[in-house]
């Protein structure tokens, strides 16, 4: 088999509120627009969207500019026109913009985006995908790195420091720095040689140029990997872009306590009914970024005055630098996906966990800003295997669920595997035999003195807490006695579980294009799913 699906009920991490949205949407409706796997939500929507944007010819001459930047296809400018038309609509997808494309997820975003956009438009909803270039973000240092695995697994790091032009600037007005040549000359030492290695070496080297823009090395390098699909990007930090945007900021100004009390409000709601509020909202929170001296410094609100960096700013001053100069201005991570939303005719999101959480808190925002909040689309989550994994599988018969399950449950299996003794199932049935004789005394103690059954309930528990160390010891005994096995185990954790996180999370995808081939690409789009949406594992 070369894929199959894992609810994320059995995947590390996956929060009540994923798991509600995933598979009990009734239970989270009233935070979101519609469920996410029932096409008559994108029609619902499309009715109440048309005539959004009357004047869409500012928008498609910004992207056509923007992607004539990073270099885009035909395909992406074929979709840009086609958003020039008042009854087509963008699936978006956004991201940071991270080193060397980020995380392995970033690419599975927007393919996903690609998949939802084809489905809508064979659908009779016209729709086109859009990625959305978190420019604005002024945290480098999560960015600035990334990671592959050598041949054993081993976790690699790769980084670039960037050349700044001020300590809290945009990351999109940061230089790749001189030290990109020795990064990239370590990711090419690290994977294996080959036409694949090649390939992406070529168009990385070409985007990943000392001194190029953070941004736009991003931008360059995702329109090379999704050319074929016509994937329209959008930096956010374009001066056109920021003066479609102004009237936004304006109103975020002028209603800054309203919207506060609103997002206070639904974070309280969202915790009152069991689940979290991803974003913490201050009480002088206005969602607002300002630029100073080239930094990026949150706007505060006490009493009815604005603070920055701690001194008072002019409330009509700080209006009018919102229409004039609007590039001086940036939302917050829950503002953001109304910019989005004010600028393209979005009617689908494909989020992250995480987003998906902010998106609970930003849906209390779109009303007052004219507009309702779109389809919220959970992004494809994949774990790759490659063959030299795989055939660790199927000799220890374990599974990712396995390694998922921690190290102690992975060693036993192996241990058990490898070795052969069949200590392991002598043990198990030792405790069949066990628990057996302990029902039997728990029913005579039934009959002779109930009150003493809590007694023997906490005997037995102390009991299989003592077998678990006992059979947890004999496992790592077992794998001592194998430096194979004990290597093995350690080599599946690694490739599945880096930095004991979701591989999507931690591995750049370039770890995989350089060993497999812009092939994978499309090999990950054919398995990605619009009614259903469970975490995948493939065989590559």
């Amino acid at each position: 088999m070369d894929c199959h699906c894992i609810p994320y009920t059995r995947v590390p991490h996956s929060s009540k509120l994923l798991l509600d949205y995933l598979y009990q949407f009734e239970r989270v409706a009233r935070f979101y627009t519609g469920p996410p796997f029932e096409p008559a939500s994108y029609r619902a929507l499309a009715g109440d969207l048309n005539g959004f944007l009357p004047n869409r010819k500012p928008l498609i001459e910004a992207l056509k500019r923007q992607n004539r930047t990073f270099e885009s296809g035909d395909a992406t400018f074929a979709n840009i026109d086609r958003l020039g038309n008042s009854g087509t609509f963008a699936v978006v997808a956004g991201q940071q913009v991270g080193l060397l494309s980020g995380p392995a997820f970033t690419l599975y975003k927007a393919l996903t985006a690609v998949r939802l956009a084809q489905s809508l438009s064979d659908q009779g909803v016209p729709a086109v995908p859009v990625f959305w270039l978190a420019t604005e973000d002024h945290d480098l240092e999560e960015v600035a790195q990334t990671a592959i695995l050598d041949e054993e697994y081993n976790f690699v790091a790769l980084s670039d420091p960037g050349d700044r032009p001020a300590p809290h600037s945009p990351v999109g007005a940061v230089r790749i720095s001189a030290g990109i040549t020795a990064t990239l000359d370590r990711l090419q030492a690290t994977l294996p040689a080959g036409e694949a290695r090649e390939k992406l070496l070529q168009d990385i080297r070409e985007c990943y140029r000392p001194g190029a823009g953070w941004g736009t090395a991003f931008g360059r390098l995702m329109a090379k990997l999704f050319k074929s699909w016509g994937v329209v990007l959008v930096d956010p930090l374009g001066e056109d872009v920021h003066d479609l945007g102004a009237a936004a900021y304006e109103h975020a100004l002028a209603h800054s306590a309203d919207l506060r009390a609103l997002l206070r409000e639904r974070s309280d709601l969202l915790v009152r009914a069991g689940y979290h509020a991803q974003v913490h909202v201050p009480e002088d929170s206005t969602l607002l970024f300002v630029t100073r001296d080239g930094n990026r410094v949150p706007l505060h609100e006490r009493g009815g005055k604005f603070f920055v960096g701690g001194e008072e700013a002019n409330a009509g001053t700080l209006k009018t630098e919102a229409i004039q100069r609007p590039l001086g201005f940036s939302g917050n991570v829950l503002l953001r996906p109304i910019m989005q939303d004010l600028l393209l005719p979005t009617l689908a999101y494909v989020a992250g966990p995480s987003e998906l959480a902010y998106f609970a808190q930003a849906q209390a925002l779109y009303a007052s800003f004219g507009r309702p909040m779109p389809i919220i689309f959970p992004r494809a989550g994949f774990t790759l295997v490659d063959r030299r994994a795989q055939r660790l599988f199927e000799k220890y018969a374990v599974t990712v669920e396995d390694v998922w399950q921690g190290e102690e449950h992975l060693d036993r299996k192996i241990a058990a595997a490898g070795l052969a003794q069949g200590w392991s199932e002598r043990f198990d049935q030792s405790e069949n035999e066990l628990a057996a004789l302990l029902e039997r005394l728990r029913k005579d103690i039934a009959t002779l003195d109930p009150t003493l059954l809590p007694t023997l309930t906490h005997a037995e528990e102390k009991i299989k807490y003592q077998l678990e160390k006992v059979r947890g010891k004999l496992s790592r005994a077992a794998l001592q006695r194998s430096d194979l096995l004990a290597r093995h185990a350690q080599s599946l954790r690694r490739l599945l579980v880096p930095q004991k996180d979701l591989q999507e999370r931690q591995v750049s995808g370039v770890y995989f294009l350089g060993r497999a081939g812009y092939e994978l690409l499309d090999r990950i789009f054919a398995q990605i799913q619009v009614r259903s949406s469970d975490h995948q594992v493939l065989f590559y």
